[in-house]
């Protein structure tokens, strides 16, 4: 899996050194991140450097040391936050982006308390090749779950295990089921396409999704100008469409590109059309 970057390191050292020391050493250790290296009498900025760029350099070459960095920012979002901790949050949420992560969370039933906040959280790669099948979901399997796209998420997790087992046809097959999945389903839900229950309707339903002509920029929630996302989904669905509705032999680097490119057309899309209030 990828490394975190020295700038997310940054993001989480800016919550986590708000909290008390103790709450920082509780952290450290139930991360397993303890090294005898760690200046108990620094100051709690270096005290978490110290810990976390320990934890940075073995991961190059070890994945346990990378888990632990995870596991440390998923025990930090899981902590009681103040209003001015959980408000750095977003900003860490996205430098993980960067470094190819989705921090997805979710509130726990309610504040902890007066101006705190309580979240469970989970840490989900963007590259399905780095999530062990039936262990961990991607960003993208976590997306569909949440929006209810069951059809989508299925033909995803069936493209996932055939990639897994290096039947790239078949993987191929299930990749452009979900792209049509997910089309349909959002035509529905914003463009006003009426779903007539047959098979093959992904390339009507797409033209719902953007505007042939359409100017920049684009609007949440509306189609798509041609030039600002529309050309780009239609080209990724074209390119899933070679050698007919069901592509043929690929090879080893071409599954996992037609992987990239579909994992990420849903991800934009699922952004771009979010769920109504």
């Amino acid at each position: 899996m990828n490394n975190l970057s020295t700038r997310t390191l940054a993001k989480i050292i800016k919550i986590a050194k708000t909290l008390g020391t103790s709450d920082i050493f509780d952290l450290i250790m139930e991360a397993n991140l303890w090294s005898e290296r760690i200046d108990k009498r620094a100051n709690r900025q270096e005290i978490l450097r110290s810990a976390l760029m320990g934890a940075h350099t073995k991961a190059a070459r070890d994945d346990d040391a990378l888990q632990a960095l995870l596991d440390f920012v998923r025990c930090l979002v899981e902590s009681d936050l103040r209003d001015h901790q959980a408000a750095l949050i977003p900003e860490l949420q996205e430098s993980l982006r960067s470094d190819g992560y989705e921090l997805a969370l979710d509130m726990v039933d309610a504040p902890a308390g007066l101006g705190s906040w309580r979240y469970s959280a989970r840490i989900l790669p963007f590259d399905s090749s780095q999530a062990p099948l039936h262990q961990e979901m991607t960003a993208l399997e976590n997306d569909l779950s949440d929006r209810g796209y069951t059809t989508a998420l299925g033909h995803y997790q069936l493209a996932l295990k055939h990639f897994a087992e290096q039947d790239h046809p078949s993987s191929n097959s299930q990749l452009r089921t979900t792209l049509e999945s997910l089309i349909v389903s959002l035509a529905v839900e914003h463009a006003g396409y009426v779903d007539n229950g047959k098979a093959n309707q992904g390339g009507v339903a797409i033209k719902k999704l953007y505007a042939v002509g359409g100017q920049p920029p684009a609007v949440l929630g509306q189609p798509l100008p041609e030039k600002d996302g529309g050309t780009l989904i239609q080209g990724i669905w074209d390119i899933s469409h070679l050698n007919g509705s069901h592509p043929g032999l690929s090879d080893a680097h071409e599954a996992r590109i037609r992987m990239q490119l579909v994992t990420a057309a849903a991800q934009f899309l699922l952004r771009h059309f979010p769920t109504k209030p």
